[in-house]
Parts: structure tokens; C-alpha cells; sequence
């Protein structure tokens, strides 16, 4: 069984390039130009850079709130994602990405209600499929949840059928609280927010996330698990508890990374795999998502990414992984990230290894 797939979901909205007319500030021309350099910024994925520039103009329209709004929503900050997006809004009422992106926002923050009435807001202006699904879903998510409970540490917070579920809920947060601390202390790294984490019937869980059958659990801003077989069995719960963690450590540092770095670190510290292969399916076509694999394949593309990834790790050790998440986290591409974090470039690595 197959842990996980990728953190963007088909719900998560696509890019936003925005043009030069985007960005209109009053003002003097000075404050035109800065905000047309952070419309290149934005464009480029220097998110950071689009919000220092326009946090510098003299007087921020909605848009160049709007920007900036997106920009930290695009960094996965969407405490301050939602602070200028409500400052767009409230500017704008008819602003449609505003009304969008507080719908996924709020989502990602397990605010489900203020998710589905700004999805609502942003439908009755313009339909658009990304917000239709998810506001179908958000619909389906507060059925479900409605007899719910929750159990919580200061990181993990278990939505959880209390009926169902009531005695798992304490193990599976004892065994993340373990996650959190030992692959904090292998990567340096402890994410600053709680995650959430909902557990599932087999059948709930296929209506709501909608994957394959093949998937033993999916990290996607939360981390969701369907329970079944897991119960009584505490190493597999470990194992994807572990990987599952490692998916929202990973998207907490950026949401930018390969899905073969991605599952491959997340099996690094999930156990990993007894025997290692080569490069059989070529790494640059399992950067993208792994949903469209069918069990065969998806069982070697897991195995491939462990073992590249593995060997990067053992070879140059996890700093340099760590590093390397950094680096696309700043805004830098693939390739830049790559070399300046591991002594080649990506193009180097994807073309000689595992093709001995």
C-alpha cells in the first residue's frame, strides 16, 4: 500500500501571472515602477521580493494588496495570506481573486465555514472550476465532520468519529509528536504551525479526497488517513504517519518540490525500502504528481525516488537536503536550487544516476 501523493491537490488553484496593468497604484510614478517590478517578481516566484517591494509604496491599492496577499498565500504564510487578502476584499468588494484565494486560505487553516462563504462570495462572481471543487468539497467535509471531535497537542490537532475512533486518536498523536521531534532533529528544521489531521473511514475517505485506490493516506495542507487496517497494527501506523508527516514538513518549508524528492524523503524517514533500483522511469517525469500512475508503476516511481534521494542523503547528508528546500522556498528555480545545494547540477544528477 502506498502512502501518499502529492501536497498540491486537484483542488489547489493553478498560477496566477499578473500583468503589468495589474498594479495601479495612486501616487507618484516612483511607486508605478516598484509596482511594476513586483509584478516580475511575482511572475518570476520571487514572492518575497513582490511583498518587500510593495510593502515600500506610499500608498498600496487593492491590487497591490491583492498581490501581496497572493504572494504570501503562494509562501504558505496564510495567517498573513488572509490579512491582506481581507484588506483586498474589504477595498473590492467584487474582487474575485481575493474572494478565491481566502476560500483556499481559510481551508488550509481548517476554518471551513469562513472557507465556504468567501467560495460562495468569489462564485456568485465569476464561476470557476478550481473554486467549484473545492466549495463542493468544503460542503462535503462539514457533513462528514458534523459529529466529530478533536484531540490536540501543541502541533497536531486530530479531527477524528469519536465513536469509531476515540482510543487511535491518542496513539496517532503520540507516534507524530515523535515524528515531529526525530526528523526535526535529522533536518533541523520544526514547523512553527499545527497541523491538522483527520482520520477516516475507507469509504469517507474515497468521497472526500478522491485518489486512487492504491493510497494509504494523503498529506494536502492536512494530513487525512483512512484508518481500516491500521488499528491494532502500530508499525504500519507508524510508517505512514512518518511519511505523511514528512509531506507537510516539506510543504512548510516550500510547496515548490519534486515529487520524486518529496516521496522519496518521506519513505526516507518512514522506513524505506530493503533493496534499492535505478533510474527505470526517468526523473524528470515524476517531478509532477504521482495520482495518474497506475499500482504498478506508482510502485516503482515510490522505490526510484526513496533511492535517489536516499543516495543523495548518504552521500552529501540531509543538511544538504535541507538546503536545497531552502533554496526553492527563496524563489530560486530547480536547477539553481539543486546546485547550489549539491555539487552538480540537476540536469548532471538526472542524466548519470541510476543508469549504470
Amino acid at each position: 500500500m502506498q502512502e501518499s501523493k502529492t501536497p498540491e491537490t486537484p483542488e489547489e488553484p493553478p498560477p496566477i501571472p499578473l500583468s503589468q496593468d495589474e498594479l495601479t497604484p495612486s501616487g507618484e510614478d516612483r511607486d508605478r515602477e516598484i509596482a511594476q517590478q513586483a509584478v516580475r517578481s511575482f511572475n518570476s516566484g520571487d514572492y518575497e521580493g513582490a511583498i518587500e517591494l510593495l510593502n515600500g509604496l506610499s500608498d498600496r491599492d487593492g491590487q497591490a494588496l491583492l498581490t501581496i496577499g497572493l504572494s504570501y498565500y503562494k509562501l504558505g504564510d496564510y495567517d498573513n495570506a488572509i490579512s491582506f487578502l481581507e484588506e483586498a476584499a474589504e477595498k473590492d468588494g467584487n474582487d474575485f481573486l481575493a474572494r478565491k484565494f481566502l476560500a483556499f486560505a481559510y481551508y488550509r487553516q481548517d476554518n471551513l465555514g469562513r472557507s465556504l462563504s468567501n467560495a460562495e462570495a468569489g462564485l456568485s462572481l465569476k464561476e470557476d472550476p478550481a473554486l467549484r471543487r473545492l466549495y463542493d468539497r468544503v460542503k462535503k467535509e462539514m457533513e462528514r465532520q458534523e459529529d466529530y471531535v478533536k484531540e490536540e497537542t501543541l502541533h497536531f490537532k486530530v479531527l477524528f468519529n469519536g465513536y469509531e475512533h476515540g482510543r487511535l486518536s491518542r496513539e496517532i498523536l503520540g507516534i507524530l509528536e515523535d515524528a515531529y521531534r526525530s526528523i526535526g532533529r535529522e533536518m533541523n528544521y520544526f514547523p512553527s504551525a499545527q497541523i491538522t489531521v483527520i482520520l477516516y473511514t475507507k469509504k469517507n475517505f474515497s468521497d472526500i479526497t478522491q485518489v486512487p485506490d492504491w493510497s494509504g493516506g494523503i498529506y494536502d495542507g492536512k494530513i487525512r488517513i483512512p484508518v481500516r487496517g491500521l488499528q491494532g497494527n502500530e508499525r504500519a501506523l507508524r510508517r505512514v504517519l512518518f511519511h505523511e508527516y514528512t509531506h507537510a514538513m516539506i510543504h512548510s518549508i516550500t510547496p515548490k518540490c519534486p515529487q520524486w524528492i518529496n516521496e522519496g524523503l518521506a519513505d526516507y524517514f518512514s522506513g524505506g525500502y530493503t533493496e534499492t533500483v535505478g533510474q527505470v522511469i526517468p526523473l524528470r517525469s515524476l517531478e509532477g504528481s504521482f495520482l495518474g500512475f497506475d499500482r504498478k508503476i506508482v510502485g516503482i516511481a515510490y522505490r526510484e525516488s526513496y533511492s535517489a534521494v536516499s543516495f543523495l542523503v548518504e552521500r552529501y547528508g540531509l543538511y544538504r537536503m535541507k538546503e536545497f528546500l531552502v533554496s526553492l522556498s527563496e524563489g530560486r528555480d530547480l536547477d539553481q536550487a539543486f546546485s547550489s545545494a549539491f555539487p552538480m547540477t540537476y540536469d548532471e544528477f538526472v542524466s548519470t544516476w541510476g543508469r549504470e
